[in-house]
């Protein structure tokens, strides 16, 4: 495969994001940052997840197909028997008890810097747009929870000590379908479904109005009782 071949991309379905890295890279583990997220879908089953999984499988299944024929013309028969498919999904795991929640994921990464052959630095970020499609040049922070597609460019990879091939999902553009920010969570995150009940708006700010007075009762009264 050429070093400089243009790598195929494609708009991953929608999905929820997890503890995403995408307004700064994250130079926890590496100095030089990477952007990245874990994006979850409720099911593997969902149409819209599995035409994106049969899409990243063909370039998986295409380089391994290659792979294979290499180290056969290479008289290694024995290790092109070893080599193995990678999923692409995987399942998401339940913190507290490591049970799979039913949900699966992927993950997609860039690099936010780098140096050059020649010794020049380079940087680079993902492109950001809305659900309308607008580019926005300055994003609003992007939360957990937040509904997303991702554009990425697809690398495929063999991993020489598991023999393992599969696919790197390479972050190029984010789609901001749904946003969560600032800590917040979504209705649907804390396992909340709508009921039948009373419609309620936000109320306005009243100064003359104390916490007291809004629960209905004050520390006064509460005292009455003892």
């Amino acid at each position: 495969m050429s070093k400089n071949k243009k790598l195929p991309e494609i708009v991953t379905a929608k999905g929820i994001a997890v503890y995403p890295k995408l307004n700064e890279p994250d130079t926890k583990y590496n100095k030089e940052g990477v952007y990245e997220v874990k994006l979850t879908f409720e099911s593997a089953d969902d149409p819209a997840v599995q035409a994106m999984v049969k899409r990243i499988e063909q370039e998986r299944d295409t380089f391994f197909d290659a792979k294979v024929a290499e180290l056969k013309g290479e008289g290694k028969g024995a290790a092109a028997k070893q080599l193995k498919k990678a999923d692409i999904l995987k399942p998401e795991l339940d913190k507290e008890t490591g049970d799979e929640t039913g949900r699966v994921y992927i993950k997609a990464k860039m690099s936010a810097s780098g140096t050059r052959e020649d010794g020049t630095k380079w940087t680079q970020k993902p492109n950001y747009f809305s659900a309308s499609g607008k580019q926005l040049k300055n994003p609003p922070r992007i939360g957990g929870g937040s509904v997303l597609k991702l554009g990425v460019a697809l690398k495929p990879y063999v991993i020489e000590s598991s023999k393992e091939v599969g696919v790197t999902l390479r972050l190029k553009a984010v789609q901001i379908i749904s946003l969560v920010s600032g800590g917040s969570r979504s209705f649907e995150s804390y396992g909340f479904q709508a009921e039948d009940g009373d419609e309620i708006d936000d109320a306005e700010f009243d100064a003359n109005t104390s916490d007291d007075d809004a629960a209905g009762g004050s520390a006064a009264d509460e005292d009455d009782d003892l």
